[in-house]
């Protein structure tokens, strides 16, 4: 599952991260992206910003089962020609705190982007995108029982850049390794998306009514 992500990066590290780029757009930085909004894509010909949340049954699909991708026609056909890579700099996963949902923000042990892998679609006739998932590693079994494919960097450019069959794209979608992920205390604050800013990463900030509970 990945239904809110942060995504904070200059365009100078887009386009030192994904290097066969020749320009990439410059976004501010934002803390709490959930579906519908938009989101960078990067392609093998250009990066651009697109809604994140392609056509579905029911309504916008914003996640899409790797296993569901690999074995259905319609979704076999984004695979083999309309992949792409949806960067972040975390995405949030909740844990249970007695009636509480707590959020944590899940990013990169090694500090640089995550490359989550994405197909690029439409949404009402205009360009969108969906985050493929996974069966998770340990780092997130305990919070939830899906998570995004992150691709480590060599991947990330062999997922956009090369021709492949469905069943070397299919060894690409498992979880990324165990350790490979970095797990913090994020605010509550993120529970609401409307809010915004990097306090969000802050998990001493709390809402109004936190705030309310502790006089």
């Amino acid at each position: 599952m990945c239904g809110r992500i942060g995504a904070s990066m200059p365009r100078a590290e887009l386009l030192e991260t994904y290097h066969w780029l020749s320009d990439a757009p410059e976004l501010p930085p934002r803390y709490n992206v959930a579906p519908t909004d938009p989101v960078i894509v990067v392609g093998p010909d250009r990066a651009e910003v697109v809604r994140w949340g392609i056509d579905g049954n029911q309504g916008g699909l914003f996640n899409l089962r790797s296993e569901t991708a690999l074995d259905k026609p319609y979704y076999q056909r984004m695979l083999l020609g309309q992949r792409v890579i949806v960067p972040a700099s975390h995405f949030y996963e909740w844990r249970k705190a007695g009636d509480r949902r707590l959020p944590m923000a899940v990013s990169r042990a090694d500090g640089k982007l995550l490359n989550l892998a994405a197909i690029r679609g439409l949404w009402d006739g205009q360009p969108a995108t969906t985050i493929l998932t996974t069966g998770p590693n340990s780092d997130i079994a305990a919070l939830h029982d899906r998570m995004p494919v992150v691709l480590n960097d060599e991947d990330a450019a062999t997922w956009v850049l090369e021709e492949m069959s469905l069943e070397q794209l299919a060894g690409l979608l498992g979880p990324c390794p165990d350790g490979w992920l970095r797990l913090a205390p994020a605010s509550p604050l993120v529970n609401d998306v409307h809010n915004q800013g990097p306090e969000l990463l802050d998990p001493e900030v709390l809402p109004a009514e936190f705030q309310l509970e502790l006089l």
